[in-house]
């Protein structure tokens, strides 16, 4: 049995069985014979969900459950939006020019 989480148009993740408490975790945008489709791989642990992210991110992460691990694969994959205004902080207004 797979999992599989759509969100929006921007990334269709799975995660494919590896084994008892073993997933590989694949973008199905990404043809399935491309190595750059596997995302991370995720194991259940006394801990959590450990995932070995394979891309992006890299490094090892702990998640509380599956649906955790594909939010933040999600999060991390999303593009970078370029062209947005920084945020404003109210305790520090721009200044205005004549002063």
């Amino acid at each position: 049995m797979t999992t599989s989480l759509d969100h929006g148009t921007v990334h269709q993740l799975e995660l494919v069985p590896l084994g008892d408490g073993a997933w590989r975790l694949c973008d199905r945008s990404v043809e399935d014979d491309d190595p750059s489709s596997v995302v991370a791989y995720v194991e259940a642990t006394a801990e959590g969900f450990e995932v070995v992210w394979l891309q992006r991110v890299g490094g090892r992460s702990i998640y509380g459950g599956l649906n955790d691990v594909l939010l933040a694969a999600i999060d991390e994959m999303m593009p970078i939006v370029s062209g947005r205004r920084p945020f404003e902080i109210p305790h520090l207004p721009p200044r205005p020019a004549w002063g």
